[in-house]
């Protein structure tokens, strides 16, 4: 079943000044490649019977599923999701995304997820796709605790300041970042409390430190990334958010 999932961080962010951003040298990033799609199951913005309305279909076994997963004679992958599409129960976003089946225990070791990745298109009424996560999992899988946008060319971060409820701090760590263009992002568990947020783009990489609220630790989580897009309406079958991955790991 899908798993629920409060769609978007609710509420109006707001800006971390304790998780303060930082010129790095650009991070290992994984090759570019064929992705291989072991060890991730994958939402689709239809239904069980095709239709793109009603609850979202996820299958146990992530697959290339076109029109919604495609893979490009480079082995790249492409997600596209309309903004008329079905939805997971507690969203109210459709999506093609890709979630982790290796749930960790948040704080107790280090876990990352990588990529090289471009936003290719964005819904029209809303120019936002989220193409990461760090999700809940267990008894928590309706909180999404970390979502990184592409977000009007910057790229985003949302991540919660507390367990129920909407709060949470906003961190931009890249801006100026067209549609079409390759950047990079690193997501990282880094098994202390702190989480640490990466993205590159040209050549600049910048990064953040969030020191994460003590509700979270031990807490189940896991990886999620694709076309999350945040438009709640389309003007067309052909509107909403494509996002093509290079390359993607998990470490």
């Amino acid at each position: 079943m899908p798993s629920p999932d409060t769609g978007t961080s609710s509420g109006s962010p707001q800006p971390d000044a304790s998780s303060l951003v930082s010129a790095v040298a650009t991070p290992s990033i994984p090759q570019h490649g064929a992705i291989g799609l072991g060890g991730w199951t994958l939402i689709i913005p239809v239904d069980g019977s095709g239709n793109l309305s009603g609850t979202a279909k996820q299958l146990s076994m992530a697959a290339v599923t076109a029109p919604w997963l495609v893979r490009n004679p480079d082995g790249s992958l492409t997600f596209w999701a309309p903004a008329t599409g079905a939805k997971t129960a507690n969203s109210e976003h459709s999506r093609t995304e890709l979630v982790s089946t290796d749930d960790w225990s948040f704080g107790t070791g280090v876990h990352t997820l990588s990529a090289v990745l471009s936003v290719d298109q964005v819904p029209s009424s809303n120019p936002d796709v989220c193409v990461g996560q760090i999700h809940g999992g267990g008894a928590i899988k309706s909180i999404p605790f970390v979502m990184l946008h592409w977000r009007g060319g910057d790229i985003v971060a949302i991540v919660k300041t507390v367990l129920h409820g909407s709060a949470s701090q906003s961190i931009t760590l890249l801006t100026g970042v067209p549609l079409g263009a390759q950047f990079s992002y690193v997501m990282t568990d880094d098994g202390n409390g702190s989480l640490t947020l990466t993205a590159a783009y040209l050549g600049e990489a910048r990064q953040a430190v969030a020191h994460v609220v003590p509700a979270f630790l031990s807490t189940d989580q896991r990886f999620q990334a694709g076309a999350y897009q945040q438009a709640t309406s389309g003007t067309s079958a052909s509107d909403g958010g494509k996002v093509t991955f290079y390359a993607l790991r998990l470490a």
